[in-house]
């Protein structure tokens, strides 16, 4: 590929391994002093100096007042412009931001040194990863076991069993003793039950308790759920409503916050109601409210629920292995730019998840750093197989076609509830967006390719 240089250059390539590069660049003396020269005369024009009228202070003034700060900028655009120009040259496709040494300063050896001499030519070593040029072998014709999907009886009543619980109210539960004082006090806390509870909570440090914010506050508890620490809710059970008790007990090794594992806990509850579900009649009138034509009506579309459930999930598990088998026989180095981007993106999703379920931002932040080695195993995992699918892509010429991109923006419209032309609008202003949904349609299309091309055998579910 033919490039127009802007500027005079020389550059030289290493290849340390299959995905990284290391450009070593100079940029000549003359070069470096015109720019630097350019630079003061640019800012001549506008200086503002005492005793001199704008653009009248000499060259040499300007670069007292100003030479380092021209120098500064210098620097940085003859690299950036030089490593542009060269990369585009050596037709690399490159991953993430290169690191940049001189022989003045070595990348993490402390504030970077800009300098710049107009009479010095500039030397600078780029090192960077690129895209993994990959040829794809053996990647049809693969043996697949899929399973078949069979819906029982037993399986579409628990469907409905978890629409019926989901309809349940909480009331205060009845019955109890009789207080002295007239009133009555609630029957004792059970299995089942929901209890809001204030709690006041601390660790145990030399038999003093050091009471923690995180660790206070009032909290509804679904006593036999277990998401407590464990043997919290077996204290819970037998307390009566206003009752007080305190208790101690330890965090487990695998705490998600680590600074708490292990560690004595002293909490001090007070009940302050005892709530139990209350189900409505599962009936006709029950399905009818609930949108359906009766109770059969009910059944029928939770057996389609879960038909569609456990195809979808059935697919997802043989585009898994499909997937791994060709993995296996295509090994290739991966970019970690790549790899570390995946791994924010899956940490973003999985915090969002754990807020929503009522973890603190500190409780967030434990829980990714413990599972950051799983995260890095799944993102290099999904990066290798988007390259793969890319490559088979180009292999075998899958484009997406205009009519493809339209009917996605029409199932995408209709999901969110917007009009089509709002989005078309959208990804018209976002063309980087557009260019990721073509992505995604490209490489599903490339999946279904390698299932068409596959042999998959359909089995029960003792048989995988």
């Amino acid at each position: 590929m033919a490039t127009t240089r802007s500027m005079e250059f020389s550059v030289e390539v290493e290849k340390p391994s299959a995905i990284l590069r290391k450009l070593k660049v100079k940029v000549p003396a003359n070069v470096v002093k015109t720019h630097i020269n350019k630079g003061l005369a640019d800012v001549q024009k506008t200086a503002k100096l005492k005793g001199f009228r704008p653009g009248l202070a000499p060259i040499s003034i300007i670069k007292q007042y100003y030479g380092e700060d021209v120098r500064h900028r210098v620097f940085h655009t003859l690299i950036d412009q030089s490593f542009a120009e060269a990369v585009q040259e050596q037709e690399l496709r490159t991953v993430g931001n290169p690191k940049i040494e001189t022989p003045d300063h070595q990348t993490g050896a402390g504030a970077h040194d800009h300098t710049l001499h107009d009479d010095h030519d500039l030397v600078y070593t780029a090192t960077f990863e690129v895209m993994p040029e990959l040829t794809v072998k053996d990647y049809t014709g693969i043996a697949l076991k899929q399973e078949k999907i069979e819906i029982t009886a037993e399986q579409v009543e628990k469907v409905v069993e978890n629409l019926h619980n989901s309809q349940a109210e909480l009331v205060p539960i009845s019955g109890g003793l009789a207080l002295a004082d007239g009133t009555t006090s609630s029957r004792p806390v059970q299995k089942g039950d929901f209890v809001d509870a204030k709690i006041l909570g601390g660790l145990v440090k030399n038999d003093q308790v050091e009471q923690r914010d995180d660790m206070k506050g009032n909290r509804m508890i679904e006593i036999g759920t277990h998401q407590w620490i464990p043997g919290f809710e077996d204290h819970l059970v037998g307390m009566r409503q206003n009752e007080t008790k305190t208790f101690r007990l330890t965090f487990p090794a695998t705490f998600a916050q680590a600074e708490l594992a292990n560690q004595e806990a002293e909490f001090t509850v007070t009940v302050s109601e005892i709530k139990e579900k209350k189900l409505p009649a599962l009936d006709e009138e029950f399905a009818k409210q609930m949108g359906y034509e009766g109770l059969a009506d009910l059944r029928t579309k939770a057996g389609d629920f879960l038909s569609r459930e456990r195809t979808e999930e059935s697919d997802r598990k043989v585009r898994s292995e499909l997937l791994e088998k060709i993995m296996e026989v295509n090994p290739f180095e991966v970019p970690q730019a790549l790899v570390e981007g995946q791994v924010r993106a899956l940490a973003q999703d999985w915090a969002q998840e754990l807020q929503r379920q009522g973890f603190d931002e500190k409780m967030v932040q434990a829980s990714i750093f413990q599972e950051l080695a799983n995260l890095k195993k799944r993102a290099e995992s999904q990066v290798r197989a988007s390259l793969i699918l890319e490559a088979i892509a180009k292999e075998e010429k899958i484009s997406v076609k205009p009519a493809e991109v339209d009917a996605e923006l029409e199932k995408l419209a209709a999901s969110m509830e917007v009009e089509k032309p709002k989005l078309e609008e959208f990804y018209a202003k976002n063309p980087g967006r557009k260019d990721d949904l073509e992505f995604r349609l490209r490489q599903e299309l490339t999946l279904k390719f390698l299932l068409d091309k596959s042999k998959i055998k359909s089995v029960a579910a003792s048989e995988k």
